[in-house]
């Protein structure tokens, strides 16, 4: 049976509601050069029954996020103990997540009968075995009928897929993506009063924006390429903000995948291998073979085995290749991995080498021809952001970006000047994107897009 001091300890508010506000992350938050309001979470239609889910990488502030929730509930008058808030790292089981539930219950109970409204939020579930089986039994069992609920973690397909595990028991419950920051986000964090309201959705709107743009002495550029550096993590933004040393941050992020790769049975020096291999690849087609022979890991299963456990963990982000002709996925072909955010490039790189210097990785991409590399990632990882599933194209002509969905096509040339030859990869798109290194126009229906401001359009709408 949990502990009940556990929970107690956990949950400072249930003796005094003032106690929130001594919360590490809610303190963190409070200190912060800039505050990035988490809506996706602090909006959420918290209905009773609904078992929602929150998925995303570690240090993007999602316990921060569950914590500035139970601060707003608590403003509100919501009884302390009424709300939970456990961390799930330290748990083993499905019956530890049973258990653990039950002892609250038992905490507020008004009758043998009767649990009162509640408030659920555990924390990094996905860290624990089977844990769906356990949330299973609760709802079966009518437990939960009276329980608002938020799962986080960062870990495991299975939180991903919940809705396949828990079917029928979601009550409409949502699936809620959290992760690093976007460059628009990014830009309206750092000049409030600049904000845009709402992304870019026509090419006429950003030629008037990038005239305001000029005319207030605004370098989009440099917050571009300041964007590369820090990425779209809250913390490496304040210490960037505040001009502070990114040495402990990164030795933080470096320990995170280290925990990672531990808690799921990964070796660390096949993860150092497998990530130098997509260093050097970025851009380029690979495969579970080329990765194995040139990692040294014996297998392409074993590379197939680290690039999911990548995936899965939200590190990275795979871009398979697409048969437009026969609208298709084609897995047996090779594939494409980026970053899921441009700061995460700099940790793999850190991890690969030992060391902790961010900035001298950084200035090297900065410089060509490595900087065309790190502007593709950029774009990859800004249309992961945007929840668009994409995949490249190559026959005599190569399509960095194809998203069937929307039947649209991004190509990257971030050089000086755009040629002819280089729109040619677009002609299989009927929506056509080609971002630039400075270039804003339209050519022949392709929109010509500076690299700068790719980040603030609605890729959904745009061009239509």
């Amino acid at each position: 049976m949990i502990d009940y001091s556990l929970l107690v300890t956990q949950n400072p508010w249930w003796q005094n509601r003032d106690l929130i506000d001594e919360d590490s992350h809610i303190q963190e938050f409070s200190g912060s050069a800039v505050r990035y309001w988490p809506k996706s979470i602090l909006d959420l239609p918290l209905k009773k029954g609904a078992i929602n889910v929150v998925y995303g990488p570690r240090q993007t502030g999602k316990t921060t996020a569950l914590k500035l929730l139970i601060k707003s509930l608590l403003a509100k008058q919501i009884s302390p103990e009424r709300i939970l808030y456990f961390n799930c790292d330290v748990l083993d089981s499905k019956k530890d997540v049973v258990d653990l539930i039950s002892s609250f219950f038992e905490g507020i109970r008004t009758s043998p009968d009767k649990i009162p409204p509640n408030f659920l939020f555990l924390d990094e579930i996905s860290s624990v075995t089977d844990w769906p089986y356990a949330i299973k039994w609760l709802a079966d069992a009518g437990l939960l009928r009276n329980s608002k609920i938020i799962l986080s973690g960062s870990s495991s397909i299975s939180l991903k897929k919940s809705g396949e595990f828990l079917p029928g028991r979601r009550k409409g419950g949502k699936d809620i993506r959290f992760l690093p920051i976007t460059f628009l986000d990014y830009f309206n964090l750092l000049f409030p009063k600049l904000s845009l309201k709402k992304p870019i959705s026509s090419f006429s709107e950003l030629k008037i924006l990038e005239k305001r743009f000029k005319r207030r002495g605004i370098n989009l550029n440099q917050i571009y390429r300041d964007f590369l550096l820090t990425g779209g993590f809250l913390k490496m933004i304040n210490l960037f903000v505040r001009r502070n040393s990114f040495f402990e941050a990164v030795e933080l992020y470096k320990n995170t995948l280290k925990s990672e790769l531990a808690k799921f049975g990964k070796r660390e020096i096949y993860a150092r291998r497998v990530l130098d291999k997509i260093i050097g690849s970025l851009t380029s087609e690979t495969s579970y073979t080329n990765v194995a022979e040139e990692a040294e890991l014996g297998s392409k299963n074993t590379a197939a085995d680290y690039l999911g456990f990548f995936g899965d963990s939200f590190f990275l982000t795979e871009a398979l290749f697409y048969s437009i002709p026969q609208k298709r996925a084609v897995v047996k072909k090779n594939k494409k991995y980026y970053p899921v955010d441009p700061f995460l490039f700099w940790v793999f790189n850190c991890f690969v080498t030992g060391s902790n210097q961010v900035e001298e990785f950084y200035r090297r991409y900065l410089q060509p021809p490595l900087d065309s590399r790190i502007t593709e990632a950029f774009v990859a990882s800004e249309l992961y952001k945007q929840g668009l599933e994409f995949y490249f194209f190559k026959n005599s002509r190569e399509l960095d970006f194809y998203i069937p969905k929307e039947n649209l096509g991004v190509e990257v040339k971030y050089t000086l000047r755009v040629v002819s030859a280089d729109l040619k990869g677009l002609k299989y798109a009927k929506r056509k994107i080609l971002v630039s290194k400075d270039l804003l126009e339209e050519r022949g229906g392709i929109f010509i897009i500076p690299v700068f401001l790719f980040g603030l359009i609605d890729l959904k709408r745009f061009a239509r």
